[in-house]
């Protein structure tokens, strides 16, 4: 089982990365980090249009020691009347490796027939953010949203974080 679960793993996150680069290829990308649940390495492509793809790589999360999150934006740049501030929202989904904690639920607290570090956890994310862009090369954010996990863990949680990007 641990030899296929490896294998399979090691083709998604393969799979996941040719996606990443053809995506990005014709887009905008901005690189930075993020504080709160998860901290985070982001990594934001944006289109050029009204919706973006957002991939974070977290670290002691609630949900998991170490998390993949995938999110679609819808932007709302005239939410605020202003070239600086943009509204956004977006779904998406989470895989988690190892043990974590939840606000909600607490620590998740098993057997030695239940989840182990090597577990992985499977969610749903939506968020609802503001980006502050002082200039085209950089953004500050802030994002709210609820996590749901569906595996290894099932609950809810809500998450905030505030990060930073820069565009080369």
């Amino acid at each position: 089982y641990q030899q296929t679960y490896g294998k399979f793993m090691k083709k998604f996150i393969i799979g996941g990365i040719i996606f990443l680069f053809a995506y990005t290829a014709k887009s905008d990308v901005g690189f930075g980090l993020m504080f709160g649940d998860p901290n985070a390495i982001t990594v934001k492509s944006r289109s050029g249009g009204s919706n973006d793809l957002i991939f974070n790589l977290g670290f002691y999360s609630h949900y998991g020691k170490v998390r993949l999150d995938g999110i679609y934006t819808f932007n709302f740049p005239s939410a605020f009347k202003s070239r600086e501030f943009e509204l956004y929202a977006g779904i998406g989904a989470v895989i988690a490796f190892g043990e974590g904690n939840s606000f909600f639920y607490g620590k998740h607290h098993h057997d030695d027939d239940d989840l182990h570090d090597g577990d992985v956890g499977i969610g749903a994310k939506g968020l609802i953010g503001v980006n502050f862009k002082p200039s085209k090369q950089f953004e500050i954010f802030f994002d709210l949203g609820p996590l749901i996990g569906l595996t290894n863990g099932v609950g809810a949680d809500m998450e905030a974080a505030l990060g930073f990007r820069f565009y080369p």
